[in-house]
């Protein structure tokens, strides 16, 4: 999640800094381009298998040909696949066989045709597809203190 706030690109983790929380980050289109990011501004795509895909739902999601990340509505309910073939397989270790969804159809805001006014639905593979990022996170103030209450 790059400036302006509120917008997402498609990128690949170099390095990650414990002390600080964050993460340098290279933007898929412009190699040249390395970001450094808190650790609420980096999400991991989808491998498919997770089970949150439904219809209905607002999500984040690659507009087709680019690599910035648009909010849409989930629009048609997804279908799981068994994962078992080879290409279904490859949601990374561990995923192998285990059932998937491998694209999502959606609607993208903002998306509407000119002439009929209509938005048309879009298929897009279901790891460019996350949840909307304040679903993702939570706030420090919800975290909850695990230690034991003083006794007195």
């Amino acid at each position: 999640r790059p400036h302006p706030p509120g917008s997402w690109i498609l990128a690949y983790v170099l390095r990650f800094y414990p002390e600080s929380e964050t993460y340098d980050v290279q933007d898929e289109d412009d190699t040249s381009k390395l970001i450094r990011l808190p650790w609420n501004h980096v999400m991991r795509l989808s491998t498919g298998t997770e089970g949150w895909f439904e219809k209905g739902q607002r999500v984040m999601a690659i507009f087709p040909e680019t690599t910035s990340f648009y909010r849409a509505i989930i629009s048609k309910q997804p279908t799981w696949t068994s994962g078992t073939s080879a290409e279904e397989s490859a949601g990374g270790v561990g995923n192998a066989h285990k059932p998937r969804v491998k694209e999502v159809i959606l609607k993208f805001e903002d998306d509407e045709d000119q002439e009929s006014g209509k938005t048309p639905h879009r298929r897009v593979p279901s790891r460019y597809v996350i949840p909307l990022p304040q679903q993702y996170f939570y706030e420090d103030e919800d975290d909850v203190d695990l230690t034991a209450p003083n006794t007195v």
